[in-house]
């Protein structure tokens, strides 16, 4: 397999991924803006580190296009379907929003109208991830004190720094972060 301009970087952990795509996503090397995306399968070197890697079976490398089919994303689609199925999706991310918005109750201010605190709010992530998810994410950044889930209300955190600074540096990194593939989480300052 020839592969041209392309390269694997494997992180530590997700925050770390996350926030070298952030900053390196569109860069210009050698004239040309870097497209990164996250792999679509697990490297060798995290199975290893899981403990998922089987040593007595080689790596299954993907084509593109089973890739595709896998994901049920087909590149010969009439253009009538592609966007039926758009629309569906759309639909689909419309409906758990209403849903988790019945649960959450009151909106929170928009970003121009939070002032800074030491509390941040963290909105919009599916029933399974758990709190043990969340707190690997949050408890990265320094400062971390302690993370709460809202009794009765699903997809809905309320994280804790020791100062609005350390807590904004958590949020600049972790808002919009996609915690599943159609999913990515809110993080905005608490009231």
């Amino acid at each position: 397999m020839k592969m041209r301009g392309q390269a694997f970087v494997v992180f530590s952990d997700i925050t770390a991924a996350t926030a070298a795509l952030r900053q390196l996503n569109g860069r210009q090397i050698f004239g040309k803006p870097m497209q990164i995306e996250y792999a679509l399968s697990k490297s060798n070197k995290v199975a290893q580190l899981d403990g998922t890697f089987r040593f007595d079976q080689p790596h299954q490398h993907m084509s593109a296009r089973k890739r595709k089919e896998l994901m049920g994303i087909a590149n010969k689609r009439p253009i009538a379907d592609a966007e039926e199925e758009q629309a569906a999706k759309r639909r689909e991310i419309e409906q758990d929003m209403d849903e988790s918005d019945d649960e959450v109750g009151p909106q929170m201010p928009t970003s121009d109208q939070a002032r800074p605190s030491a509390t941040l709010f963290v909105s919009n992530f599916p029933k399974s991830v758990s709190q043990e998810m969340l707190m690997e994410l949050f408890q990265q950044y320094d400062g971390f004190k302690e993370l709460r889930l809202a009794e009765g209300k699903t997809g809905v955190a309320f994280v804790d720094y020791l100062s609005p600074e350390a807590a904004a540096s958590a949020r600049d990194v972790l808002d919009g972060f996609k915690i599943s593939p159609r999913r990515a989480i809110k993080v905005e300052f608490s009231r």
